[in-house]
């Protein structure tokens, strides 16, 4: 697990933090605890709390945030967990953000084809691992260091793991919420 801090900051008590842990141990992946610290720490893009609990539930999850700010879960199995708007999600889509608990963060086949489907309508997307995370934004036009030099994946950025410490040290001095 990686360091777990300031839950009081974002209205997440260590109560609420401890039975949401202990459910995921379970696999309890769809009560409302955990449910509600997910939907909580996506608004404030605390995704180290998403990852722990996939982690503890040795589960992929999937966190979708449309263009209304609505938040949508999905959990899957250990190796996957597929890019899935649910009817009524407002398109264009702000990011997804999906975990590899206890793996690397990298783009699997089953993410580079999310990517490619949604090209049209995802902003952004995020892959979180063991080490840090993996985000690549779309730009909409060739953007040279992509992830595949041809066909949609082209117009995606090809960026390096971010450890988990530098990802939070280098947004200390801006917000971290990804609902504007």
């Amino acid at each position: 697990m990686i360091p777990v801090m300031d839950l009081e900051a974002i209205g997440i008590t260590y109560d609420q933090w401890m039975r949401a842990c202990i459910q995921a141990e379970s696999q309890a992946v769809e009560s409302e605890d955990v449910l509600t610290i997910q939907r909580n720490a996506a608004r404030h893009g605390r995704w180290d709390l998403v990852y722990n609990l996939s982690l503890i539930a040795g589960l992929e999850t999937s966190v979708l945030i449309d263009a209304n700010g609505e938040i949508q879960i999905d959990w899957g199995s250990p190796g996957r967990v597929p890019l899935r708007p649910p009817v009524g999600m407002m398109a264009p889509f702000r990011v997804w953000v999906h975990t590899h608990p206890g793996f690397q963060a990298y783009w699997s086949g089953t993410d580079k084809n999310s990517l490619a489907i949604a090209q049209g309508i995802l902003s952004s997307a995020l892959v979180l691992g063991a080490p840090g995370i993996k985000q690549s934004q779309n730009l909409g036009a060739d953007c040279g260091n992509s992830i595949s030099p041809e066909g949609p994946l082209q117009h995606w950025t090809e960026e390096d793991v971010v450890p988990w410490d530098r990802w939070y040290a280098e947004r200390q001095n801006s917000p971290i919420e990804v609902m504007a």
